[in-house]
């Protein structure tokens, strides 16, 4: 309900203006006519059109109806002040005194339609209190079109006073100019030609003059510098005490506070730097051409020439060490950060804030040890917008040191969306055809799903009942038997399902490859037909509670608000839809400042209209609650939470691992087009930047 009102409201947003244009333009074409019969059947298309505007404007009061029932965040701001302070005044003239006056003039008589307009008739239709209303509400129009330009944090105030003085000026303009017409019209007087057609080729230059500059300007000003701090956003501390706050490249003090914890740069925040690993792993980016299983090509990056990258598997306690070598063409740097795994800070692989991107010819050797389990995977923290895409990822399994689930088939799934010399691809890791595998009756099966692209992707397990047995790695208490339904994964996020083979086929398949997919039978011959028409699964309410350390009623030192919204703009010197927290976009979005043992409370709100898959490193996030309700099944503890359009997510968290730590949306093209941010402990600095000789790209 939320996604079709935010998407009705766009539109009308964007045709209130032309419709609102278009009903002025007519009317104001009313005094022209010179037969009656003519003004009669201007009056009548006037009278439609202005119906048309009224009906969209009703419309959109609709939308904000149905948008009000999510809560008052999602129409308290930009959205009411434009239509109720610019647009109704307006449409509220034009209902009083130029609709009656069309629909007078559109039921006169006419004993002759040849005749003369009557000069009375004439002043009638140039009255201002006739023409000037549907020009008024064609500038509110003009507003609710604007919106979508202006950052959504801005002032009230500030905006009812600009927006006041703007509508004050064309207003007296519109009442100014309906004058000097009456006043022509009633001395018959008539401006020259030539001087007529020059005040308008002036007004248009300097429009379009006005135009080309702002377009400048706005492109001028919204590219990011060649090199600067990760760090560079506003610090919000949550409502709690300041501590220390740095220039974090570099850990120059910008200010101080009441902290005074000695400073500790992301480097000293590395894993074991001695001690035999007990696994090593060598991954190597390097350029190659794949084919799928289709036999459809693809240009990939690829770590150790295959799609996904190795499949690593560990297990819980093991010291880890795996070397990145980059092979890749030309002047591309890569990473690798391990997406879910709590390293510490100086391993995360976040190019620009934890280590420089490795460039062609170099490497980089990540050490850390493994405290938790389950599934996890890899990928490049560097230009992934591009990287991820074109292949570098790959599954990391970390086994449990008591095995207290043992299966007999451990699968890994990783949906991906693959640029083909054919078109976009969905698949199963390289495979975009449907697969067959034997499996015997009896056998207990864990399928490990992981979505690694940006949109939210759809799963069905058909054919068998199955528990979903942990999200994002993390074991679900006391799952209980599902079937039939739609397993919603966001960008980032993981779940392991599980279930013991049936006589019969079972079938897995990812709502974008539906053609697609892996079917299990005894003979591996099974048929099996997808359904995915089945309601959504939903975690907030699944398996049993039990306790936990954090909870709703839970004492925050930190309480962070982040409100997610777009809005069409220049960003890095480009124009498209920016990707906004708190009104704001990467650099300048929110810095989460905390201390070490704080515990915090994030209320995630998505005002926009496409999902956020909010992905936290270094934590797992505690999910407390949806929409005003608290989970009530087993605790979900993620480290990316999905937050769709029109929903209030509330999580919680504790700083137990120092560092300066990405928190962004998973949709890395959001991420591209600024909406990233991140949590900072107050004594941590980093002396890596964005950008620079190496060209790091968070993103």
């Amino acid at each position: 309900m939320y996604a079709a009102a935010s998407g009705l409201d766009l539109g009308l947003g964007i045709f209130l203006l032309p419709a609102w244009l278009v009903a002025a333009v007519t009317v104001g074409l009313q005094p022209g006519r010179r037969t009656a019969g003519r003004m009669r059947r201007m009056s009548r298309i006037a009278l439609v059109l202005s119906a048309v505007a009224l009906l969209l404007t009703a419309a959109r009061l609709v939308a904000y109806g149905l948008l009000a029932r999510h809560g008052w965040v999602f129409v308290g701001d930009r959205r009411l002040f434009t239509t109720f302070v610019m647009l109704l005044p307006g449409v509220i003239a034009t209902v009083v005194w130029t609709v009656p006056w069309l629909a007078s003039a559109a039921r006169v008589r006419l004993p002759d339609r040849d005749a003369p307009v009557p000069l009375e008739e004439q002043s009638r239709a140039r009255s201002p209190r006739h023409v000037v209303p549907p020009r008024l509400a064609a500038f509110g129009g003009l507003g609710c079109c604007a919106q979508m330009f202006l950052p959504p944090d801005r002032s009230f105030w500030i905006s009812l006073g600009a927006y006041g003085l703007l509508t004050a000026a064309v207003a007296g303009l519109l009442v100014w100019r309906a004058g000097v017409r009456l006043q022509r019209l009633s001395t018959g007087r008539e401006i020259p030609r030539r001087r007529a057609l020059a005040v308008r080729l002036g007004t248009a230059v300097v429009v379009l003059g006005t135009v080309v500059g702002l377009v400048n300007h706005g492109i001028a000003d919204s590219r990011l510098p060649h090199t600067f701090s990760m760090m560079k956003g506003e610090a919000d501390w949550g409502g709690g005490p300041a501590g220390q706050h740095h220039d974090m490249a570099g850990g120059h003090h910008m200010a101080s506070g009441t902290g005074g914890a000695d400073e500790v740069s992301v480097d000293e925040l590395r894993g074991p730097r001695s001690g035999t690993p007990d696994r090593r792993f060598s991954l190597t980016a390097q350029a190659k051409k794949v084919k799928l299983a289709s036999g459809r090509t693809v240009d990939a990056w690829t770590y150790n020439g295959q799609v996904p990258g190795p499949h690593l598997r560990v297990t819980e306690g093991d010291l880890v060490e795996i070397e990145l070598r980059n092979e890749l063409p030309g002047k591309t740097p890569v990473t690798i950060h391990w997406h879910g795994v709590d390293v510490p800070n100086g391993e995360d692989g976040v190019a620009g804030a934890t280590q420089d991107a490795v460039l062609p010819g170099k490497s980089f050797t990540y050490r850390f040890r493994v405290q938790e389990s389950g599934t996890r995977w890899y990928h490049s923290h560097q230009a992934a917008s591009e990287q991820v895409d074109r292949g570098l990822f790959g599954a990391l399994i970390i086994e449990p040191k008591k095995q207290t689930r043992p299966v007999d088939k451990d699968v890994s799934v990783l949906a991906h969306d693959w640029q083909t010399d054919k078109g976009t691809v969905s698949a199963i890791g390289a495979l975009d055809e449907l697969e067959r595998r034997r499996a015997e009756p009896g056998e207990k099966v864990r399928i490990r799903l992981t979505n690694t692209s940006g949109h939210t992707r759809e799963f069905a397990v058909d054919g068998v009942p199955y528990k979903v047995t942990a999200l994002d790695g993390t074991d679900v208490h006391k799952p209980t038997a599902l079937k039939g339904k739609k397993l919603v994964l966001g960008g980032g996020n993981r779940m392991d399902v599980e279930f013991t083979m049936p006589d019969g086929p079972v079938r897995v398949t990812d709502g974008s490859a539906p053609d697609a997919g892996i079917v299990y039978s005894p003979d591996g011959k099974g048929e099996l037909k997808a359904d995915l028409s089945g309601p959504a699964f939903d975690p907030y309410g699944y398996g049993s509670p039990k306790r936990t350390e954090l909870g709703p009623d839970s004492d925050f030192d930190r309480d962070y608000k982040l409100v997610f919204d777009e809005w069409l703009g220049f960003y890095d010197g480009s124009f498209g839809m920016k990707q906004t927290i708190n009104g704001r976009v990467f650099p300048d979005t929110p810095m989460l400042m905390i201390k070490e043992g704080d515990v915090a409370r994030v209320t995630f709100v998505n005002r926009g209209t496409e999902d956020h898959p909010m992905h936290l490193h270094g934590h797992h996030m505690l999910v407390l609650g949806k929409n005003g309700k608290r989970a009530s099944g087993s605790p979900m503890w993620q480290d990316t939470v999905l937050v769709r359009p029109g929903e209030e997510v509330q999580v919680a968290f504790k700083a137990d691992n120092p560092g300066i730590w990405m928190d962004h949306c998973h949709n890395f093209w959001h991420s591209k087009l600024g909406m990233v941010m991140h949590l900072a402990y107050d004594n941590v600095t980093t002396p890596y930047e964005i950008g620079g000789p190496v060209g790091n790209k968070p993103e």
